[in-house]
């Protein structure tokens, strides 16, 4: 969730789902706070330019509405669609090991990132000198060779 919107205790939102409302059909919502995984009951929704802003139940003022800032929601994963063969989610990404196609190590993927052409895979190798971030192109079959999520190895075609 981002900074509050106006002085009745909406919140900016940005999803991340690959359709952006989808997101509300994903709830209850849950956060982390203070070591203890809280739900979220949602008030109301509305799309704002290229986000959203929402309203949650009992918070209706700016003050109230600041205390949640900054937070990052989660969801049950059961409550997402189930994938085909050879379909994965983002999540099940991250913390892949990263080989080239000559089975040399190039690191760990910490994040994607997405782009209006291609996604991209940020990798972090620590046993380099310099701890220096790679970032690869997600193209399937022409850079990313394969995808192996039950034993969380990528291969690419890089050097």
């Amino acid at each position: 969730m981002g900074k509050v919107y106006g002085i009745l205790g909406w919140i900016n939102f940005f999803s991340f789902t690959e359709t952006k409302e989808k997101i509300f059909s994903y709830l209850p919502w849950f956060i982390l706070k203070n070591k203890t995984w809280e739900t979220i009951q949602l008030k109301n929704w509305k799309q704002h330019n290229n986000h959203f802003i929402i309203q949650i139940n009992n918070i209706v003022d700016r003050s109230l509405a600041s205390k949640w800032t900054n937070t990052e929601i989660f969801i049950d994963k059961s409550q997402l669609p189930k994938l085909k063969k050879n379909e994965y989610y983002w999540n099940d990404i991250i913390k892949c090991k990263v080989f080239n196609i000559q089975n040399k190590y190039l690191g760990i993927v910490t994040d994607l990132i997405s782009h209006e052409y291609n996604d991209t895979l940020l990798i972090k190798n620590d046993f380099t000198k310099n701890n220096k971030k790679i970032m690869i192109p997600f193209i399937a079959e022409k850079i990313v060779k394969s995808i192996d999520i039950t034993n969380k190895i990528i291969k690419v075609q890089w050097n």
